[in-house]
């Protein structure tokens, strides 16, 4: 049988298959660089926020550690107005004692005494109370001592934090243009025609707009990986034919088939 096709047929055949796959590896790679350009422009969105929170964090730790100093404070206070209270009924107990030796009858004499006998027990009340008081005291700056210790262990963290996010975000910032670049030179090298449907897909489908379609097990037909969606035996046995793209009748997303589909 006489062979129809021209002598350089498969040699021409093969030269278009490997510019298709070239030209399929090029746009992958265009998806990879805008895929990482996406990711390092939605991080650096997200530092602003995250910065703020921990800087609220240091803040609520920082109001924390001032309102328990507080709290011993006004103990310290109440603790000071125990003594002068103490001081007031021994004044008054002296004064007592000393009215005492100018009664004339037992009836005064009996009235002072109930007196005297009263501020006492008000002064060992507040002596009992004070003491309490300065026992409290002492644990409560003993626990305050610890909490101010971790917390400020805490905010050193959160600050060390901060400068490595915002480390980060100065690197995201200097590698984006550089990225940027890379893709630009990549976009090059691809068909026109083909980079406007991809921009198009991606304005309008999000990245990826370049998918796999993945081969149904135990079955002719595929799947696109991005809607999921079946696709005919027609559609899979032109990729493995062409080795080349096509487009997902359902979501419009570019379609190729991997080699170990071929």
């Amino acid at each position: 049988m006489t062979n129809c096709f021209p002598k350089n047929y498969n040699e021409k055949f093969k030269i278009e298959m490997e510019n298709i796959r070239e030209e399929l590896n090029n746009l992958l790679l265009l998806q990879e660089k805008d895929t990482l350009i996406f990711n390092m422009e939605k991080r650096i969105s997200e530092i602003p926020e995250e910065i703020k929170n921990l800087k609220n964090e240091i803040e609520n730790i920082q109001n924390n550690i001032k309102e328990y100093e507080e709290k011993i404070i006004e103990m310290e206070k109440r603790l000071k107005n125990y003594f002068y209270e103490i001081e007031d009924v021994e004044a008054l107990i002296i004064k007592f004692e000393q009215d005492k030796l100018r009664v004339r009858t037992n009836e005064e004499y009996r009235a002072i005494e109930k007196e005297i006998s009263e501020a006492k027990k008000k002064k060992e009340k507040i002596e009992e109370e004070a003491l309490n008081l300065m026992e409290k005291i002492e644990e409560e700056k003993k626990k305050f001592e610890e909490f101010k210790r971790e917390s400020k262990e805490r905010i050193e963290k959160f600050k060390n934090r901060i400068k490595e996010i915002e480390e980060e975000e100065k690197k995201l910032k200097d590698e984006i243009p550089i990225i940027k670049d890379e893709r630009f030179r990549v976009s090059k090298r691809i068909n026109e025609s083909l980079f406007q449907n991809y921009e198009k897909i991606k304005k309008l489908r999000g990245i990826p707009a370049v998918v796999r379609l993945r081969i149904k097990k135990n079955s002719t037909e595929g799947i696109c990986e991005g809607c999921h969606a079946s696709l005919p035996t027609q559609k899979v046995d032109k990729l493995k034919k062409t080795r080349g793209i096509d487009f997902c009748e359902n979501c419009g997303r570019i379609l190729y088939i991997s080699e170990e589909d071929l």
